[in-house]
């Protein structure tokens, strides 16, 4: 098996043993390296794994923060924040690829425990994935009882019209993860598991909470809302309280796992067509915002990854999270992306530099 045919199949799994600042086996990009210490020097994240299906794993500044201890390898597992809602989309386009879940159903089908269940909701699973349902960021359910916010979250009211327009919330992908398990008999991370992870051989990657494990990434205090965290604690608070999965992300994982995810995606080696079709097709685009099951397209403007930046094209999709990872995929192309790191400088700040990693590694 020559280089290319072997980072295409293995998506990088290969090169875990990388230390410091540039793992074994991984190419050279100096341009790439440069940028990912000059961010960690202006304190905007304090480490960061960059890789790609080129052949990037490349690593930069530590693991822990206070103390600063110990170089972020390639092993470092992160809280993928809003990233993780790509792999609750994952879940519910295979579901749909096997017949069990209608994208244009009404969500409350699926959930007859929501408040609207009984009142001809109209809302679609895809108004879900596509943020588009009505539903805005508010969280009345962010309540340190676990069946307290469940009861509220169910209890939830959209603010305006189904497509209308487009307003981020959580509670979307709250609602997808809960039909996930419904339709499975599993918790997300065993459905994750049985469904997404194992096919893909993506063995580092969980849903729950990883207390005292070494590779575990310490965030900075200034991204915490609520109690402060242990290290391996979920970031967010939504599935901190919660103390189970939850379809709005917050899993854990590694650069070389991540790249295995979006290396499929790219290459559609792993699932029925059905599966990358949804995942790929732009189904809401409105004020300029353009998006598909779950993932963000290039639109005319942007607020969460700043594409303006970035020379990708119209195929592409990409989704980042607030903890300090972006992902993306170009199929025109032939690019599949990841960027994992611990932001300290916020979200304003440090969105921009996501991309531009991403950019150096896609354009080389």
């Amino acid at each position: 098996m020559n280089r290319r045919d072997f980072l295409k199949a293995a998506g990088g799994a290969a090169i875990l043993a990388g230390l410091g600042g540039r793992a074994a086996n991984a190419r050279e990009l100096p341009a790439l390296k440069a940028a990912m210490d000059d961010f960690v020097a202006k304190k905007l994240f304090g480490g960061i794994v960059c890789a790609s299906n080129r052949g990037d794993l490349v690593c930069a500044g530590r693991r822990t923060l206070d103390p600063a201890d110990g170089p972020v390898t390639a092993h470092a597992l992160f809280d993928l924040a809003s990233v993780g809602k790509t792999q609750t989309a994952a879940l519910c386009a295979l579901l749909h690829a096997q017949g069990k879940l209608d994208p244009d159903a009404p969500f409350t089908d699926y959930l007859t425990e929501h408040v609207l269940a009984k009142e001809n909701c109209k809302i679609t699973v895809r108004d879900l994935a596509t943020h588009s349902g009505g539903f805005d960021n508010a969280k009345p359910y962010m309540i340190p009882d676990p069946k307290k916010m469940m009861e509220a979250l169910y209890a939830k009211r959209p603010v305006r019209p189904r497509g209308e327009k487009f307003d981020y919330a959580c509670s979307n992908f709250a609602y997808l993860g809960l039909i996930v398990e419904k339709l499975t008999g599993l918790d997300l991370d065993a459905a994750a598991r049985k469904m997404l992870w194992g096919p893909l051989g993506m063995a580092h990657t969980t849903w729950n909470e990883i207390v005292g494990n070494p590779d575990a990434v310490e965030f900075a205090p200034s991204t915490y809302q609520g109690p402060k965290r242990k290290i391996g604690e979920h970031n967010d608070v939504c599935c901190l309280y919660a103390k189970r999965p939850m379809g709005n992300g917050s899993n854990f994982s590694c650069a070389p796992d991540m790249l295995k995810f979006v290396t499929d995606l790219l290459t559609r080696a792993k699932f029925p067509k059905a599966y990358y079709d949804l995942l790929f097709t732009p189904c809401f685009e409105k004020d300029g915002v353009r998006r598909s099951f779950g993932w963000d397209m290039r639109g005319t403007s942007w607020q969460f990854s700043n594409w303006a930046v970035t020379t990708f094209s119209d195929a592409a999709i990409c989704h980042t999270g607030w903890t300090g990872p972006a992902i993306a995929v170009d199929p025109k192309r032939g690019f599949a992306g990841v960027v994992l790191g611990s932001q300290e400088g916020g979200k304003a700040n440090t969105m921009g530099p996501r991309m531009q990693l991403l950019e150096i590694m896609a354009r080389h």
